[in-house]
């Protein structure tokens, strides 16, 4: 099928238009080839939603600021498990405009890979933004893949993010210079890094990148003893194949006594 002018231009305004999710539902695909194309979620002011095993693509694609995958703002409880994303014209999931509070995000595939680029031939930059005030968002068990950034980049006052036992993959040769990252978290976040493996990844996490703690292979001296005293159990060591040029990878100590500090 061969677009015309004007259908090519419907089809933009619809990725700008979202289709809202209100509180209290489940938004869930039937089957491995349940799919939302060219329009993505929006849950603005809700609670209890979880949105699982669906493919949300096509948004777009090579159009900066042409509509997101997932958009949240102002909302709480949330769980966005066992997705893939691919093909999107902004960021897969952002998250701001007030708390983005007790979401999480698992198991899903970030598949950045595309055809046209708005940044980098063949990946993908605009992947997870998140500006809530407050926040504190799960980000665990995830495939990320064929990105060059924002995988994801966190910043707001009072974030509170756990990287858990996720996947960045890319089979590209690494990018001069460090352009290609991972994670940026801004001066206010406190984002524990754990259990995480960066496989070709120029920067897994970038040394501009806020309160972090995350410790690059096994730990040594007194890093157990600080997670055994703050979190009552060992340190996760990440993996970073090969060494990063650009370490940003660091362990400070206020990350964990933040985390230590929550509820059990």
């Amino acid at each position: 099928m061969r677009w015309q002018g004007e259908d090519v231009g419907r089809i933009r305004q619809a990725g700008k238009r979202p289709l809202e999710i209100a509180s209290n539902k489940t938004v869930i695909g039937i089957g491995s080839t349940a799919t939302i194309k060219g329009k993505g979620l929006r849950l603005n002011g809700v609670s209890n939603v979880v949105i699982r095993n669906l493919t949300i693509s096509d948004i777009n694609e090579g159009v900066i600021f042409a509509g997101d995958a997932i958009a949240i703002a102002r909302a709480d409880l949330v769980w966005i498990d066992h997705n893939r994303f691919h093909n999107i014209g902004r960021q897969m999931i952002a998250g701001g405009f007030g708390p983005t509070t007790n979401i999480t995000l698992s198991r899903n595939d970030f598949d950045a890979a595309i055809s046209i680029p708005p940044i980098v031939t063949g990946e993908h930059y605009w992947n997870l933004l998140f500006l809530g005030v407050p926040e504190t968002i799960t980000i665990a068990n995830n495939n990320f893949h064929e990105t060059s950034g924002r995988a994801p980049h966190i910043d707001g006052a009072q974030a509170i993010i756990p990287l858990v036992n996720n996947y960045f993959h890319s089979t590209n040769a690494q990018h001069s210079g460090g352009f290609f990252h991972a994670v940026v978290a801004e001066s206010s976040v406190h984002a524990l890094v754990e259990g995480n493996y960066f496989d070709n990844i120029e920067t897994p996490i970038t040394t501009g990148s806020g309160h972090i703690f995350a410790v690059l292979g096994k730990a040594t001296g007194t890093m157990p003893s600080i997670c055994l005293t703050a979190l009552g159990r060992r340190c996760i060591e990440n993996f970073a194949i090969p060494v990063p040029r650009v370490n940003g990878f660091r362990l400070d100590e206020i990350v964990v006594q933040s985390f230590g500090s929550l509820p059990r």
